[in-house]
């Protein structure tokens, strides 16, 4: 295990935590496609200058790429780069709190393993219930929740089928990481930037704003997302997954250092309950792969 196998699902939590809480400060100055429209058109220009450094600078081996190679990097390019933010940033515009959001968005791990067909014994399926408990339970705890709209529902519902379709098409992906960035972000820059043209230019510029385009578009979605990649290359795709438990967790420690919500006892109980869950369950995981690969490898020695 390298180094940065053991840092990534920090940082990527970190990084994709606060999106929700930092792209409230962009919303109020521009429309919802105009600011993915500028997050976007970023995201580009900086996959493409670590494109080149890599070219240039590093050993990594980039191939011409095929139709038959394109094709998977587009559709999980689709789902996480424009449905998951498209339908996520709609839900919260709603009047639906990011808190909420992310509850439902956290349901993720439970059916990641059905979509996959992933054999998952007993002991896993009941930590994923004890988590989602205790994400409940936190969520619950805390004193800003709005009234869930039907529009917003339907919206997170669709901003979660989208993240979890996507994680596993990526996890099908053999390009290279930053070249199916690079494609996946020029996908998203074409389409936001036709959708912002075609609903109306809008954006008020100020500090706040840019500081959260560039947050979203470095940070969140350059960063988050190669993360994101690497670890789906390493790790299964449910072991994967299950970091987006403690997403409301963190989301709610953002909120209550930039904006002073409180953080009550039933909220942190929660996140103890999400915490111990996530680390028991990615141990399970490592168990049973480690179980698996001795069969093997004795059944191969016979």
């Amino acid at each position: 295990m390298t180094k940065l196998d053991s840092i990534a699902p920090v940082l990527f939590l970190v990084m994709w935590s606060s999106g929700a809480v930092i792209v409230k400060f962009g919303l109020q100055y521009s429309t919802h496609w105009s600011f993915l429209a500028l997050r976007a058109v970023i995201s580009l220009v900086c996959i493409s200058l670590v494109l080149l450094i890599a070219k240039r600078f590093t050993k990594m081996t980039f191939t011409t790429v095929t139709k038959t190679e394109l094709k998977p990097v587009l559709v999980a390019g689709l789902m996480l780069q424009i449905l998951y933010l498209a339908f996520y940033i709609s839900a919260i515009g709603s009047g639906m709190s990011p808190g909420l959001v992310t509850l439902v968005l956290g349901i993720q791990p439970l059916i990641t393993p059905l979509l996959c067909r992933q054999r998952t014994d007993r002991a896993q399926t009941l930590l994923l219930l004890i988590g989602f408990a205790g994400l409940c339970i936190a969520i619950a705890g805390g004193q800003s929740l709005q009234q869930i709209g039907w529009s917003g529902l339907m919206f997170a519902v669709l901003a979660l089928f989208a993240l979890t379709l996507g994680t596993i098409k990526q996890a099908k992906v053999s390009l290279n990481s930053i070249q199916a960035m690079w494609f996946q972000c020029l996908l998203a820059t074409s389409v936001f930037t036709l959708l912002s043209l075609a609903q109306g230019w809008h954006v008020e510029w100020n500090g706040k704003l840019i500081f959260s385009v560039l947050w979203m578009s470095i940070v969140g979605s350059v960063g988050a997302v190669l993360l994101l990649m690497y670890m789906v290359k390493r790790d299964s795709s449910d072991k994967v997954s299950v970091l987006f438990y403690a997403v409301p967790m963190l989301t709610y420690l953002f909120d209550h250092l930039l904006f002073g919500t409180t953080l009550t006892a039933v909220t942190l109980v929660g996140m103890v309950i999400v915490a111990c869950s996530i680390v028991l369950y990615r141990r399970q995981t490592s168990v049973i792969r480690e179980y698996d690969n001795s069969s093997v490898a004795s059944q191969n020695s016979r």
